[in-house]
């Protein structure tokens, strides 16, 4: 593939020379966060620069402004940051237009949402999602349906990591592609132990699958390190660290891949006024998830 053309305005963020930072894309950098809906709760966060190399990531940030410093996100560089929480919230009950969309196509792969509606305090103003929000918004980040391709920006998107799972992995056979199910390496009641440890070991092996992928990422040795524990032994809230990590750095994958192939592979379901997300594209032919969307789940 023959990369486009990349120009960028330096001097709007701040820039002196495409020398500053590798790659010629000044301080470029794509930030996934699991964010955690309730206050002080450990958040999933993780950084890719401008390379692909995934340079760290964490799940120990639990205020805004642990994941503020983490990523590094008060400074003027330019940045995707990739969400994985309701950002806009308008509806008083059950849930938005866009989880309903999502569940109308997702359902049938396990992979819907949780209601999100302004009777839960987490989407109030002022909770912790709208703080983080306006802070963002304060640093000149714009919330966007995708990201303008290969170009220096500040923008921030709302994902989903499950629906993208289903969409990025598919499988195959002789015959024509197949899409699984979601994994099921969230705790349940019901969910014994050793599947989920099963399924989170699936989620890394995925992850680092992307070393192959379109874009491809690498892994930075500590972020290698820190996948690479034998997680059996954990149960709880200490397994609970292990899987927003992975989220954390799937979201930042998902941040770099909307960059990598803007508006061309990005399914939006939903609009900015009431709730959107943003989902890869299944390029494989045939695809039966294109079948099953109902016309009002945007555009691809």
């Amino acid at each position: 593939m023959i990369c486009r053309n990349i120009r960028v305005s330096f001097r709007t963020y701040g820039f002196s020379r495409k020398g500053d930072c590798p790659g010629g894309l000044g301080c470029l950098k794509f930030v996934g966060i699991d964010l955690a809906w309730g206050e002080h709760k450990p958040s999933g966060v993780a950084v890719i620069e401008a390379d692909g190399s995934i340079a760290r990531a964490s799940a120990q940030p639990r205020t805004n402004n642990e994941i503020f410093q983490f990523a590094a996100l008060d400074a003027s560089d330019g940045a995707v940051v990739a969400i994985d929480a309701p950002l806009t919230v308008r509806n008083t009950g059950k849930c938005r237009p866009v989880e309903q969309q999502l569940t109308d196509i997702f359902w049938p792969y396990d992979a819907g949402p949780f209601p999100a509606n302004l009777s839960n305090p987490a989407f109030q103003p002022g909770a912790r999602i709208a703080r983080l929000l306006e802070r963002l918004e304060g640093k000149s980040f714009v919330q966007r349906t995708s990201p303008v391709q290969r170009q220096e920006q500040r923008t921030l998107i709302e994902v989903f990591p499950s629906p993208a799972h289903v969409i990025l992995f598919p499988g195959q056979n002789r015959l024509q592609h197949l899409h699984c199910k979601g994994l099921r390496c969230k705790p349940k009641r019901d969910r014994p132990w050793a599947e989920v440890h099963s399924q989170w070991k699936i989620y890394r092996a995925r992850l680092r699958s992307l070393q192959y992928g379109n874009p491809a990422v690498k892994f930075a040795p500590e972020v290698n390190h820190q996948i690479g524990i034998e997680i059996i032994q954990y149960t709880g809230s200490k397994y609970k660290q292990f899987d927003d990590l992975l989220d954390g750095i799937f979201c930042a994958y998902l941040a770099y891949y909307f960059w990598y192939w803007g508006s061309d592979r990005s399914w939006v379901i939903g609009d900015l006024e009431t709730g959107c997300v943003t989902l890869p594209t299944c390029d494989l032919p045939n695809c039966p998830l294109k079948v099953r969307a109902p016309l009002s789940a945007g555009r691809d």
